[in-house]
């Protein structure tokens, strides 16, 4: 298993000083849970990684999380679309990459495509700490 998992934001549509690329990296050890949001359809999706207490500002109560945008453009926000009844793509990306052996020390969390009729590929948009 990998000591890190990036996670690698697009947003061409950024200007300077902020990137159109960042690569966030997550210490694994810290990882403590993986869920999603957003209702079934094209709407708002994202993943929500909750920490333990070792992070920095975490509490017992308030643990830190990461929350991570999904969309299917790389230059704008475009809601990806997942169905009710299946099985959710964001979550089982954010798990591989957890139990991956890269044979390294980080690991990358790629998504795949949507569950819309005519699939499109999903990219992680902003990482938002908290």
């Amino acid at each position: 298993m990998a000591q890190f998992i990036e996670f690698n934001c697009i947003n061409n549509a950024a200007v300077q000083p902020l990137g159109p690329n960042n690569r966030v990296l997550v210490n694994v050890d810290t990882i403590r849970s993986v869920t999603a949001t957003g209702a079934s359809g094209a709407t708002a999706k994202t993943v929500v990684l909750g920490f333990d207490t070792l992070v920095a500002g975490a509490t017992a109560t308030n643990p830190a999380r990461l929350t991570l945008t999904v969309t299917t453009d790389k230059g704008a926000a475009v809601n990806p679309n997942i169905t009710t009844g299946n099985t959710n793509p964001l979550v089982d990306a954010v798990r591989s990459a957890l139990t991956a052996n890269p044979g390294g020390v980080k690991t990358k969390c790629t998504l795949g495509l949507d569950q819309a009729a005519t699939p499109v590929q999903m990219y992680w948009r902003t990482a938002t700490y908290a």
